[in-house]
Parts: structure tokens; sequence; C-alpha cells
């Protein structure tokens, strides 16, 4: 891509996505339900490298997270929960199927990534218009913490519930903020918060879900009216990255080709299907916006914050190839441990060299709609005002 790209404004957002996706708020009565969930962990031991095995952490102190006052039933703290750490190839995982690791160097490289994002956001959080006075923000899938701890310093008043499907080493309680509360959760089964939130985020988690419908459901139900949803993702196996004049039998592009075509068999797609209008407007969503930033990856750029940008995008992904492909690749049966890693080598050497190389980052928000009444609802009263109408006849 010869042009440099730029940040300014809203980066390059798509024509099609600059004016709100035309769906109209209904004036009818709404159905709504709520409940919850609580959780956190510190980390037993370090494993040789190469070593597999499956080991038990211990008990995580208490006064190292900050626990949830709030009344939601089902909720387990992180203090009365033994976390398992499943090693395999030299990389910890927080169990036997999720294939993201969620050891030390992971947790680097989304610190990293949590940098880019501010850089990318002018150094606000979120896209989304948080409503005044907001009271619960909710964080999906969020990892070592640092968007949800921000969140927590921005918002004293506000109740920030961070939610993952593990917990990651050093503790993000450390902080010690009272109104950040982290919980061990899986989004794809009920959510069963007793209260609606202001704000639910959720960034990185492609290829996190079998099914992204019955989760975005899930987080409409539980928004409050007029409450806000931000999906935000920068996977490079989504076939976001452009790498000018490269060969289409690139060691990237085999790689990526890969792991998409992995992710697709185990049924844990990786693609953009997730972050489309039609995925936040088909469930209720209205207003929804999408937002496609370009970032320069390597140190080609000449504006100095492109160049630091482009560094610091450098770094997370040729950290993330591995972490990205080495349990999805091997749980296959088809490639060796050894085989990724040497792949692996081979497409971060391309990426080292090339020029102009960028890569697309996608924010999605959608509003839930001050009044909403369910789509069999309206059905119902439309027809019934056909029959009246048609008994007077």
């Amino acid at each position: 891509m010869a042009e440099e790209p730029s940040l300014q404004a809203e980066g390059r957002a798509h024509d099609d996505y600059d004016q709100p996706v035309a769906v109209e708020d209904e004036e009818e009565e709404r159905e709504e339900e709520e409940a919850e969930v609580d959780g956190e962990e510190e980390e037993e031991e370090e494993e040789e490298e190469g070593e597999e095995e499956t080991s038990e952490l211990s008990d995580i102190d208490s006064t190292s997270v900050s626990e949830s006052e709030s009344d939601d039933d089902g909720a387990h703290s992180i203090s009365e929960n033994l976390i398992k750490g499943v090693f395999e190839n030299g990389r910890r995982y927080c169990n036997d199927t999720y294939f993201m690791p969620n050891d030390e160097a992971e947790q680097t490289r989304l610190n990293i990534v949590h940098q880019i994002f501010l850089i990318l956001l002018d150094g606000e959080l979120t896209k989304a218009p948080v409503p005044k006075g907001a009271s619960r923000i909710l964080d999906v899938g969020t990892g070592p913490g640092d968007w949800a701890i921000e969140m927590g310093e921005l918002y004293p008043d506000a109740e920030i519930i961070a939610t993952d499907i593990s917990i990651f080493d050093g503790g993000p309680g450390r902080f010690g903020l009272p109104n950040v509360h982290f919980q061990l959760d899986d989004a794809e089964e009920e959510w069963t918060y007793h209260e609606p939130f202001d704000l639910i985020h959720m960034r990185g988690l492609s290829g996190a879900f079998r099914d992204w419908n019955a989760v975005y459901k899930q987080a409409f139900k539980h928004l409050k009216a007029g409450g806000y949803i931000e999906v935000s993702e920068s996977d490079p196996a989504a076939d976001i990255t452009n790498i000018p004049n490269a060969p289409p039998n690139s060691y990237f592009s085999i790689l990526m080709s890969a792991m998409r075509n992995t992710a697709d068999a185990a049924g844990f797609p990786r693609g953009r299907d997730h972050l489309r209008p039609s995925a936040l407007t088909s469930v209720g969503f209205v207003d929804v916006r999408v937002h496609d930033i370009t970032v320069p990856v390597g140190t080609w750029p000449q504006d100095p914050r492109q160049k630091t940008l482009g560094k610091m995008a450098l770094i997370g992904l040729l950290e993330g190839l591995e972490a990205r492909s080495l349990r999805q690749l091997t749980a296959t049966g088809k490639w060796t441990a050894d085989e990724v890693r040497d792949l692996c080598e081979k497409a971060k050497r391309e990426i080292v060299a090339a020029e102009g190389m960028t890569v697309s980052v996608r924010f999605v928000t959608g509003r839930k709609p001050m009044s909403y009444a369910p789509y069999r609802i309206r059905h119902r009263r439309k027809m019934d005002q056909l029959f009246r109408e048609l008994q007077l006849k």
C-alpha cells in the first residue's frame, strides 16, 4: 500500500458504515431478565520447556482481588476456586480446549495490544458513547484486565465486572480498585446477572465462540435500555492484513490459511462475520456503526507517531503468531509443534522484511433501543390490528 495510512478522524471507515444502520426504535413494551457471576487467580509454578503436564494452582489469596459486593447469584469468587493450568509444548493454557495460552508471554502481548488500542483511540477506552451516570460496565474476555482497570479509574462510581475463562498471572487485583471485580465466567454459558449494564465491551475474541449470535442475544438482554455494546478485533487470521507484493504462497499466508481452516473445522470461526452490522441488528441493536482503522506494521512509516505505532504493532503481531496457532494446529494431529514453530519463524522473517505492511482493526458499536418489543409480540399485534380492521368492514 503506497499511501501511508492515516489514523486521523475515524481512520479509514467504510463508506457503507459511515452512517448508522437504519433500524428504528419500537415504541412498545420491552421484556428483560437479569442475573450474574464472580472470580480470579495466582500462578503456582513454571514448567520446563517442552514439558507436557497438568498443574493445579494453589488457592488465590482473596486479598489480592477486589471481590464483588453485588448479590449476583451463581457468581464464584476467584478465592473460592482452584484454577488448573494445562501445559502443552512449553505454553500454559487455561483448559483442554481454548486455543490461546494464558502464560506470562501472552499477558505481555496483551498488555502491548492494549497500548496499541489506546493510541488508535487517541487515549480513549471506547468508541461507544458511555451514558452519563453509568453505573455498571461489563468487560467480556478481559484477559490481564488492562481495559477494565482503566475503566474503573475513569468511572470510579461505576461497578466494573471483568470476566474471563481464566485469570492471568500477576492478578489485576493488585491494583486494589474497589469498583473493579474480576470473575471466572464463560460467555457462551447462560448469563445470570441480576442487574443490567450500561456498556458491554468485547475485544480480541475471534475464535473464542461457537455461536456469536447467542452471545449477542445474551448481551442484548443484559443491557439497559439505551445501553451500548462494543466489539473490536484485530485477529490476523481474519484476513485483515495487507503485505504489498507478497506472493500468494508466502509463509505468512500459508500460516493464516491454516489457522482459518482449522478454526472453521473445529467450529470456532476466525473470520469477521460477527463484526458485520447485521450480526448486531439481527438481535435488536440499533444505531450500529463500524469503524475500520488501518494500522502500519513495522518501522516503514515516516511519521513519528505512525512509526511508534508500527513498531508496537510489529511486536504484537510477531509475538502472537505462535500464541494464535500452536495449539490450534497441533490439535488437528496434522502438525507437530516443531513444524508450527518453524512456519511461524519463516512468517516472522517475511513480516520483518516487508515494506508497507498494514493490518485493519475493526470496532463495531450498537445501542439497545429505549423501548423494545420482541418480533413475535410486534407481529402478533399487527395481525390483531388487521383482524379488527377486517371485522369493521
